[in-house]
């Protein structure tokens, strides 16, 4: 966070000084595939297993980002999310549908989304699910939302964490020529219902987390990104981060690719609290990347940093 200062008419430079912590907030969003809470034991087929050191150098970005709020997806349950987010230090707001799978124990894919809030950081965080995003597919259900009302002071902000069906990155949603797109397909009408209702209240918001769909590729013209930057309700104007830039996500590796498909989108109210070029995506040391198991993560973090009105 910067801020600049202008003492007797002389105007000085840009200092990297950190704003009041009072008046900031950073929120995040991150992939942690298939965070499993056992070392030495894959989560489901094809993920990695984990060492108590691949652990401990996820917690290390995590203090490194220093987010007040992180969107998480791909979490096995709360345990798993406390190798990251110790309790010391951060309250966990669950997907409702882990507890939902441990008692009925049905057939899902294991992972769920969730929040981790910083303690001490907010006057009330009140956490919901929102089961709409939930389609099923291939006979197991998709992931739901969570949404996270959070206020301090007089600000209030809701927060909405999504991880949306994979493997449609670019195809028509239209015209769905697999499962996978048609999967998605369903999942537009209930996204788009969510911010339009945050709209019609007149309530600052944001969507974060994996949207699946390089939002970039087809531009103002992607069927996802049309249906919800639709001018409707009146007024209703979206935004998000990154925008038309390409991923420095694991750059120069096989795991690399271009178009990212992680997102922080915001509303024109929390647009007008965004402190200017503080989008940032936190790619991985080289020292650090295992790409044959895809860690610390196949995703990279995005952090974004706001100014909320006192």
């Amino acid at each position: 966070m910067y801020a600049c200062a202008i003492i007797v008419l002389m105007a000085w430079a840009c200092l990297p000084i950190r704003l009041s912590a009072a008046s900031t907030i950073r929120i995040a969003t991150w992939n942690l595939n298939n965070l499993h809470d056992t070392p030495g034991q894959a989560l489901r087929s094809r993920a990695p297993s984990r060492s108590k050191r691949d652990y401990a150098v996820l917690r290390r970005y995590a203090k490194q980002i220093d987010a007040d709020i992180y969107a998480l997806q791909e979490v096995n349950g709360p345990k798993a999310a406390r190798r990251v987010f110790p309790t010391a230090h951060y309250q966990l707001f669950f997907s409702g549908r882990h507890g939902v799978d441990q008692e009925s124990k049905r057939r899902s894919d294991r992972i769920y989304t969730a929040f981790a809030v910083k303690k001490g950081r907010f006057d009330q965080v009140v956490k919901k699910d929102y089961r709409a995003l939930s389609v099923m597919h291939a006979g197991r259900p998709t992931r739901w939302g969570v949404e996270l009302v959070i206020t301090r002071g007089t600000t209030k902000m809701h927060l909405l964490n999504v991880h949306l069906k994979s493997r449609c990155f670019t195809d028509s949603l239209r015209r769905a020529r697999d499962q996978h797109c048609a999967t998605l397909s369903r999942q537009v009408s209930p996204l788009e219902e969510w911010i339009d209702a945050r709209a019609r209240q007149g309530v600052a918001f944001a969507v974060l987390g994996d949207f699946n769909r390089a939002l970039d590729v087809h531009g103002p013209r992607d069927h996802l990104w049309r249906a919800i930057d639709d001018s409707e309700p009146t007024g209703l104007r979206l935004f998000r981060y990154p925008f038309q830039r390409a991923s420095n996500c694991w750059r120069h590796t096989a795991n690399y690719h271009e178009n990212p498909i992680d997102f922080i989108v915001v509303d024109g109210r929390t647009q007008s609290w965004v402190i200017p070029k503080t989008a940032k995506q936190w790619d991985y040391s080289p020292n650090d990347r295992d790409p044959k198991r895809g860690l610390p993560s196949d995703h990279c973090p995005l952090s974004l940093d706001l100014a909320l009105p006192r």
